[in-house]
Order: C-alpha cells, then structure tokens, then sequence
C-alpha cells in the first residue's frame, strides 16, 4: 500500500513540473476565489506634500485557490478603469496588507502614469496573485478613487532642472534633468519649449535652490541668480521646438540654443568635428515633436553628441549620449558607454526628447 502511494505522488509531481510554462494547472476541482474587499483608498483620496511621509495601509481579503499553495500578491494602479496600460506598484503585501507613504504613491502617480500635478485624476486600483508557474494569475474586481497629485521635486545631489510652463511640464524627478559636461565645468540638455512662457532652474541647496535671471541677457547669455538674488523668470525663445540650455558654471551664465544633434564615426567616416556637416545633423520634426536623421550609413557602431556654444567642439565626446532598448542614456561624466551597432545602409534614427526614446529603422 506504501508503495502505491509512492507511485502516486511520484506520477503527480512528473506530471506538474512537466508542464509548460503556458500550460494551465487546476488545482483539484476547487474554484479560483481572487481578492477582494480591497479597503483603504476611499472614493477620494486626499494626499499633499506635507503628508508625504505618512503611510498608507491598503488591506483586502486574500485570494484562494482552493488548496494550500505558495502566492504573491502585487497592487497594480492605472489611469484607465479597463487597465489597458496598468503600472505594478513596487510595494510588498504582508498580513493581507500593502503598506507605502504618500510620496511613493505620488512619484508612481507624477512619473509612471505621467499624470499632470495639482489636477485632480480618476484611479483605479486592483490586487494581482500569482502562484506557481502554470497556474491562473488572478485579478480582483478594480477599486476606484480620485486624487491630485502634488509637486515634489526628487533631486539627485549638485543636479539642475528645469520647471516652468515654458517647457511643458514640472521638474518631476530626471524628466528636465541637466547633464554634466564631461571634463568641463559646465551642463546641458535639451527640451521642449513652448511658443510662449518661461522657465527656472532648480536643485538641492547645495545647487542654490530655485533660481532665475538677473536683467537682460547680452549676446543671447543670462547671468543667473544667487543665493542673495535669486532672479526673475527665464522667457523661452518664442518658437516651439528643442532647445538646448546650456550652463556655464564657472561664469553661472545660461545660454539657450537651437538643439543640434549629430552622429559621427565609423557611420559617416570621419570625427567631429570634420563631420558636424548638414547631412549628420537631426531635423526637428515638430508636429511629432521628434528629431530625425535619415540617410545611407556605412554600418558599424553608432555614436551621437550635441553641439552647443559651452561644449568643446573637439570634444565631441564630453557631451555624447546613446539609447539602448530603446531609452537615451548620456554619458555625463562618466566612462565609455557600451557599443550600438548599425547595419549599413539608408536608416532612420528618430530622438523623442520628451520621452528619452530613440529608435533606429
């Protein structure tokens, strides 16, 4: 009799673990019970940066699968209530609970989901569980609420942004971040701008905190603010389009300059600045707000950098920048980027500053 037994639980665990990944398992003849009674969002949920740090306790009746079975439980948010592009939380359930401040919420609401701050946003919320692979992902019937994201600008350390309603949104997080010049006592990057409207910078206060300019600008360069003085609003240019601000931090000037990005290498065969010619140079595709070069490249490893007044023009590579899997990462200050390579012939490359996306095609 033993070894029936043995015989039978051998045959179930061969045939468990034989199963594909895609392959559904039924656990007995048991139903499939996802959670429920998902309890703390409330209709409206009244959040602010003064109560960033307080949390919030979301608690709900745990799944079932019938039988006792290791699961994880994930908080999934989205702006749609059909989840179409839903957003997992990077939160962890314990005692049938998610427990996260009110800043982590607002970051995954102002940057994940991109929703605009101080404007109130319909919410939805639902609970995810897994188990083991093979068996049925469960999803609870979505919650609803309201709630307004606030501004609350996350700096990295010695960094500036950008804000203001003349470059399109808040300085939330990277999305308007500066980029050092490698080896030069200066930063950069490029945005959209409006075709009306202004813009300051901001920073941690090792950086002076919110700063503007100080009078009118000579040669088209604004001195900046101080700690004493902390200036007025920047105008943008008055055309829509990408621009690159650069900063002088030894002068603590700022120049604004049409964006001009280039590729140079092995593509086009030769280096900068031999190459910073019309025929490498990205157009501005403004109803789509990208940039785009499209032209026949000789294969091999792709290499990208901005030109602008404050960078060395030799240099080029103190101001490079590559996208990989589709997102632009910069150099900075930092080493050797890993490679890109493109295969000869006519290609597309389009740049969405915007979004920090690139794509070849």
């Amino acid at each position: 009799m033993k070894n029936i037994r043995y015989i039978i639980i051998s045959l179930l665990a061969v045939f468990l673990f034989s199963c594909n990944e895609d392959d559904i398992i039924q656990l007995n003849d048991s139903e499939y019970v996802p959670v429920a009674n998902i309890q703390g969002f409330g209709t409206t949920l009244e959040i602010s940066k003064d109560r960033k740090a307080e949390m919030l306790t979301i608690s709900y009746t745990p799944a079932s699968y019938g039988v006792d079975i290791v699961t994880t439980d994930k908080l999934q948010f989205s702006a749609s209530s059909d989840f179409s592009n839903p957003v997992t939380f990077n939160a962890t359930s314990s005692d049938n609970t998610f427990s996260f401040s009110v800043g982590a919420l607002n970051e995954l609401l102002t940057e994940t989901l991109a929703l605009p701050v101080d404007v109130e946003a319909s919410i939805s919320a639902r609970i995810i569980t897994y188990s083991v692979n093979g068996v049925d992902t469960l999803h609870s019937t979505p919650v609803n609420f309201t709630t307004t994201p606030y501004l609350d600008i996350l700096f990295a350390p010695n960094t500036f942004y950008l804000f203001g309603d003349g470059v399109g949104r808040v300085a939330q997080n990277n999305k308007l971040k500066f980029h050092k010049v490698h080896s030069e006592e200066d930063v950069w990057t490029i945005v959209w701008m409006e075709a009306t409207g202004s813009f300051k910078l901001c920073s941690d206060v090792n950086y002076k905190g919110v700063i503007g300019k100080i009078g009118d600008p000579a040669s088209g360069e604004y001195t900046l603010g101080t700690v004493d003085n902390r200036g007025e609003d920047i105008p943008v240019p008055g055309t829509a389009g990408y621009y690159t601000v650069g900063i002088n931090l030894a002068t603590n000037k700022l120049l604004i300059e049409p964006t001009n990005v280039y590729i140079c290498g092995d593509n086009v065969g030769g280096w900068p600045t031999s190459t910073v010619v019309e025929e490498n140079r990205f157009k501005q595709d403004t109803e789509n707000k990208t940039m785009t070069l499209t032209r026949s490249l000789a294969g091999g490893e792709l290499r990208l950098h901005v030109t602008h007044p404050y960078i060395s023009a030799s240099d080029w590579w103190h101001a490079e920048f590559l996208f990989f899997n589709g997102i632009i990462q910069y150099r900075a200050d930092g080493g050797d980027q890993d490679r890109v390579s493109v295969n000869a012939g006519e290609r597309t490359i389009t740049l969405d500053f915007i979004n920090q996306t690139g794509k070849i095609e």
